[in-house]
């Protein structure tokens, strides 16, 4: 399969997942896969997460309760379609609408340079390899954090959402670990 079909299929299949589970159900794997990551110590410094957009597994608990813990938030922001993707700090405030719809802070909040960073994902294989929306956004902006020092890069991700196998570019940049509610995976090469 190309990776526009495996795109196609994972994402049908993890709305499916979603569809199928009570609210009661989706709050508690949220609970379960923020008390695995909050004991994991992989939480470390400036926290870049995301807005979950669909049924992409919805990260704002676990980085409430980061940046309660002190712990600087960093949120992509985008200024057009065509524009790199950068990290501004998230301060709890509200957030407004970006170019692709996605909720990001405000273009006045500084820039930050996570030193951990979750995630949202497609699909993923136990090499870390992963499918997003396939605009290449989190290749890049890893491959730059990467450049300049050492970030550890977590997906987040239903247990339906992990392939066997996903094609993989050079520029494509790798997971460290993958967070589910069930488990945290050590990323093998």
């Amino acid at each position: 399969m190309t990776k526009s079909e495996l795109r196609s299929c994972f994402r049908k299949q993890r709305q499916d997942f979603v569809s199928k589970q009570d609210n009661s159900e989706i709050q508690q794997a949220r609970r379960d896969l923020e008390e695995r990551l909050s004991t994991s110590g992989f939480l470390a410094g400036t926290i870049g997460g995301y807005a979950a957009m669909t049924s992409e597994f919805d990260p704002s608990n676990l980085l409430r309760t980061c940046r309660e813990n002190g712990h600087d938030i960093a949120l992509p922001w985008f200024v057009s379609r065509d524009a790199s993707m950068k990290f501004r700090q998230w301060d709890g405030t509200a957030l407004e609408r970006g170019p692709f719809g996605i909720l990001q802070p405000e273009s006045a909040n500084p820039v930050l340079q996570p030193d951990t960073l979750l995630v949202p994902l497609v699909a993923v294989d136990r090499r870390g390899n992963r499918l997003g929306q396939g605009q290449g956004h989190y290749d890049r902006i890893l491959a730059q954090f990467r450049a300049d020092r050492p970030i550890t890069a977590i997906g987040l991700a239903w247990e339906c959402q992990i392939a066997r196998d996903i094609p993989a570019d050079p520029w494509d940049q790798p997971l460290d670990y993958i967070a589910t509610p069930d488990r945290l995976i050590k990323v093998t090469s």
